[in-house]
Protein backbone atom coordinates (compact mmCIF):
# COMPACT_ATOMS: atom_id res chain seq x y z
CA UNK A 1 0.00 0.00 0.00
CA UNK A 2 2.98 2.58 0.73
CA UNK A 3 4.89 1.75 -2.16
CA UNK A 4 1.75 2.33 -4.46
CA UNK A 5 1.14 5.87 -2.78
CA UNK A 6 4.74 6.27 -3.20
CA UNK A 7 4.91 5.81 -7.04
CA UNK A 8 1.53 7.91 -7.63
CA UNK A 9 3.23 10.87 -5.65
CA UNK A 10 6.72 9.72 -8.29
CA UNK A 11 4.00 10.51 -10.91
CA UNK A 12 2.52 13.36 -9.83
CA UNK A 13 5.90 15.44 -9.89
CA UNK A 14 6.37 13.86 -13.35
CA UNK A 15 9.19 10.97 -12.12
CA UNK A 16 7.17 8.55 -13.27
CA UNK A 17 10.53 6.73 -15.56
CA UNK A 18 14.29 6.84 -15.42
CA UNK A 19 14.32 9.16 -18.32
CA UNK A 20 11.93 11.93 -16.64
CA UNK A 21 13.77 11.28 -13.50
CA UNK A 22 17.24 12.68 -14.64
CA UNK A 23 15.54 15.32 -16.91
CA UNK A 24 13.85 16.78 -13.96
CA UNK A 25 17.37 16.92 -12.11
CA UNK A 26 18.72 18.85 -15.11
CA UNK A 27 15.82 20.55 -14.87
CA UNK A 28 15.93 21.83 -11.30
CA UNK A 29 19.62 22.26 -11.78
CA UNK A 30 18.78 25.05 -14.53
CA UNK A 31 16.22 26.38 -12.59
CA UNK A 32 18.01 27.16 -9.56
CA UNK A 33 20.96 28.34 -11.53
CA UNK A 34 18.52 30.87 -13.25
CA UNK A 35 16.79 31.79 -9.82
CA UNK A 36 19.91 32.88 -8.24
CA UNK A 37 21.08 34.90 -11.52
CA UNK A 38 18.43 36.88 -11.86
CA UNK A 39 17.50 37.46 -8.10
CA UNK A 40 20.59 37.52 -6.66
CA UNK A 41 22.08 40.27 -9.14
CA UNK A 42 19.36 42.43 -8.99
CA UNK A 43 18.28 41.71 -5.53
CA UNK A 44 14.20 41.69 -6.71
CA UNK A 45 13.38 39.68 -3.83
CA UNK A 46 14.28 39.71 0.19
CA UNK A 47 17.51 37.11 0.85
CA UNK A 48 14.80 34.22 2.91
CA UNK A 49 12.67 33.72 -0.48
CA UNK A 50 16.73 33.81 -2.36
CA UNK A 51 17.31 30.77 -0.36
CA UNK A 52 14.58 29.33 -0.18
CA UNK A 53 13.36 28.53 -3.91
CA UNK A 54 16.89 26.57 -3.83
CA UNK A 55 16.60 24.74 -0.96
CA UNK A 56 13.54 23.39 -2.29
CA UNK A 57 15.15 22.69 -6.02
CA UNK A 58 17.45 20.36 -3.80
CA UNK A 59 14.75 18.87 -2.00
CA UNK A 60 13.18 17.89 -5.38
CA UNK A 61 16.68 16.92 -6.90
CA UNK A 62 16.94 14.23 -4.06
CA UNK A 63 13.12 13.01 -4.77
CA UNK A 64 14.32 12.96 -8.24
CA UNK A 65 17.11 10.88 -7.37
CA UNK A 66 15.80 8.35 -5.94
CA UNK A 67 12.33 8.00 -8.03
CA UNK A 68 15.84 7.59 -10.65
CA UNK A 69 17.10 4.74 -8.87
CA UNK A 70 13.82 3.64 -8.04
CA UNK A 71 12.84 3.35 -11.86
CA UNK A 72 16.62 2.27 -12.67
CA UNK A 73 16.45 -0.85 -10.29
CA UNK A 74 12.90 -1.28 -11.61
CA UNK A 75 14.06 -1.74 -15.14
CA UNK A 76 16.82 -3.97 -14.44
CA UNK A 77 14.99 -6.73 -12.64
CA UNK A 78 11.97 -6.11 -15.10
CA UNK A 79 13.22 -5.95 -18.35
CA UNK A 80 16.93 -7.09 -18.21
CA UNK A 81 18.15 -3.43 -18.53
CA UNK A 82 22.53 -2.76 -18.20
CA UNK A 83 23.26 -1.93 -14.54
CA UNK A 84 25.46 0.42 -16.29
CA UNK A 85 22.99 2.85 -17.28
CA UNK A 86 21.62 3.34 -13.49
CA UNK A 87 25.20 4.02 -12.33
CA UNK A 88 25.99 6.79 -15.30
CA UNK A 89 22.62 8.34 -13.99
CA UNK A 90 22.72 8.07 -10.49
CA UNK A 91 26.65 9.83 -10.98
CA UNK A 92 24.96 12.41 -13.41
CA UNK A 93 22.23 12.71 -10.60
CA UNK A 94 25.09 13.04 -7.68
CA UNK A 95 26.94 15.89 -9.65
CA UNK A 96 24.20 17.82 -10.20
CA UNK A 97 23.05 17.33 -6.63
CA UNK A 98 26.38 18.65 -5.27
CA UNK A 99 26.44 21.18 -8.14
CA UNK A 100 23.37 22.79 -6.35
CA UNK A 101 24.54 22.22 -2.87
CA UNK A 102 27.51 24.16 -3.55
CA UNK A 103 25.83 27.02 -5.22
CA UNK A 104 23.58 27.09 -2.03
CA UNK A 105 26.26 27.14 -0.16
CA UNK A 106 28.31 30.04 -2.11
CA UNK A 107 25.03 31.77 -1.82
CA UNK A 108 24.71 31.83 1.97
CA UNK A 109 27.73 32.42 2.55
CA UNK A 110 27.60 35.36 0.45
CA UNK A 111 24.54 36.30 2.29
CA UNK A 112 26.53 36.96 5.74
Amino acid sequence: MATDKGIALFRVLGLGSTRRSILMLVVSWTLNVAWLGINYFWSLVPESVLIAIPVILLLYGVLALVAYVYWGVKGVREQDEPYASVLVGTIVAITLLYLNYTLLDALISLIR
